[in-house]
C-alpha cells in the first residue's frame, strides 16, 4: 500500500509537556475508526462536521471511557483528538486507534504525507520543542510561510538580476537570526555566579517566578550547577545557578566551585552578583578575572546595604529578597545577549543550517557569484 493510501495517526505535541495532547488521524479509514471509539457527551451527532469541535470521550472496546477529549474535524478524512497530555492517556488513546486499524507514525512522517514542505516540517518540529509562548508564535509564523516567502523573494530578485535587493533581504534574515532565531535553535545559557550566599539561587527563583532552587542562609548550599528553562520577556534562555566561587574547604564543595567556573566559561553570559551589604571584596576581583568575557555585574542585597553605601551610580542593583529592581534585570540580560523580538509575521531563520545557508548566500553574492547564492537558497526550500 502506498504511503498516501494508508490511514494513520500521530501525536503532534511533545511527550510529557502541557495539559493537552493532540492526536491527528488521517486517511480513508479515519472516520470509521474515530466514529467507533468516540462518544459525544451531549451533541446529537456522533462526529462533528468539518470545522466543528465536539466534547466527549474515547471509549475502550467494552464501551468504558478511556479519556475525555475534544474532537475536531479538520477535513473529511482528518480528525484531531485533543486528549489529556499525560503519557498514560496518550498511550491509551493511541492503542485504541491502532486497534481500530490506524497505523501509528511520527509527526514528521504525517506532515510529509500531507504535503508539508521541508521548511514547514522543520518549523513544526521546532514548535514541538518551543519553551515560551513567544517562541511558539514566531515558529508558527515560519510554519505559515514567513521564512519561505522571504527566501523565495530573494531568489526572485536574483532571477530578475537584482543582486543588491537580494543581498538586502538576506541581510535582514541574518539580523533576525542573530536577534531571535538563534535563541529558538539553542537557548543561550545565562550563568549566575558570585561568592557563596550572595543570593544567586534566590535571584534565579525570582526570575522564573517559582521556587526552583533550594535556598538557605548557610554558605555553600548550592554544590552543583542547576539548570532551569526560563522565559525572560518571552525570550527562551537557560538560567544556571552555580556554587559560590571561593576557596572551598571540603572536597564536594571544591568540585562544585570547579564546575561553576567551567559553566561560567561556556556561558553566553555570566551575571556576577556582588553583595551590596558587604561590598566588593578581593575574592570578587579574583573570580571576575577568571571568568573571561566581561560579565554583567549586579549588586544584590541593596535592601541590606548600609546607609550611604551601595553600588556605584549607574550599575545594576537589585534585592533578590524583596524583588526590588529584578524587573529591570531581565531587559539588561537580554540587551547583553542581543535579543530583538521580531514583529508578527516576520521571517526568522530558526535552525543553524538555515542561518549558515543565508550567510553562505550573502558571501556568494559579495563575491559576485549569484548562481551559488541561488543554489544555497534553493536547498532550503
Amino acid at each position: 500500500m502506498s504511503p498516501a493510501a494508508r490511514s494513520v495517526f500521530a501525536v503532534l505535541t511533545p511527550p510529557g509537556r502541557g495539559g493537552i495532547a493532540v492526536v491527528r488521524c488521517v486517511g480513508s479509514a479515519a472516520e470509521a475508526a474515530v466514529g467507533e471509539c468516540f462518544r459525544p457527551a451531549r451533541a446529537a451527532a456522533v462526529l462533528p462536521a468539518v470545522g466543528a469541535i465536539i466534547y466527549g470521550h474515547v471509549l475502550d472496546a467494552d464501551g468504558r471511557p478511556l479519556d475525555e477529549v475534544l474532537l475536531a474535524r479538520v477535513a473529511a478524512d482528518v480528525f484531531e483528538v485533543n486528549c489529556h497530555g499525560g503519557p498514560a492517556a496518550v498511550r491509551a488513546v493511541g492503542a485504541r486507534l491502532a486497534a481500530l486499524g490506524l497505523e501509528p507514525v511520527d509527526a514528521d512522517a504525517l506532515l510529509e504525507r500531507e504535503g508539508a514542505t521541508r521548511l514547514e516540517r522543520d518549523a513544526r518540529r521546532a514548535l514541538r520543542r518551543a519553551t515560551t509562548p513567544l517562541a511558539a508564535r514566531v515558529l508558527l509564523d515560519q510554519s505559515a510561510g514567513a521564512l519561505a516567502a522571504a527566501l523565495a523573494a530573494a531568489r526572485a530578485d536574483l532571477d530578475a538580476g537584482r543582486p543588491a535587493e537580494a543581498a538586502a533581504r538576506l541581510g535582514r534574515l541574518a539580523a533576525s537570526w542573530a536577534g531571535c532565531g538563534r535563541f529558538l535553535a539553542d537557548p543561550p545559557r545565562v550563568v549566575l555566579a558570585g561568592r557563596p550566599n550572595v543570593g544567586k539561587s534566590t535571584l534565579l527563583n525570582h526570575l522564573v517566578a517559582a521556587d526552583r532552587v533550594l535556598t538557605a542562609p548557610t554558605p555553600g548550599t548550592t554544590r552543583d550547577a542547576v539548570e532551569v528553562e526560563a522565559a525572560l520577556e518571552g525570550a527562551p534562555v537557560v538560567l544556571v545557578d552555580t556554587a559560590g566561587l571561593r576557596d572551598a574547604g571540603d572536597l564536594v564543595e571544591r568540585e562544585g566551585v570547579a564546575r561553576a567556573t567551567q559553566e561560567a566559561r561556556r556561558a553566553a553570559l555570566v551575571v556576577y552578583l556582588l553583595d551590596a551589604s558587604s561590598g566588593r571584596r578581593p575574592q570578587d576581583d579574583a573570580a571576575l578575572a577568571r571568568l573571561g568575557a566581561p560579565p554583567l555585574v549586579v549588586w544584590n542585597k541593596v535592601d541590606a546595604a548600609p546607609v550611604g553605601s551601595g553600588p556605584p551610580p549607574g550599575e545594576t542593583a537589585v534585592s533578590a529578597l524583596t524583588g526590588a529592581g529584578v524587573a529591570a534585570l531581565a531587559p539588561a540580560i537580554l540587551d547583553r545577549l542581543g535579543w530583538c523580538p521580531p514583529d508578527p509575521g516576520q521571517a526568522v531563520p530558526f535552525t543553524a543550517e538555515q542561518a549558515e545557508a543565508v550567510a553562505a548566500a550573502r558571501e556568494a553574492l559579495g563575491a559576485g557569484r549569484p548562481e551559488a547564492a541561488r543554489a544555497r537558497l534553493a536547498a532550503l526550500l
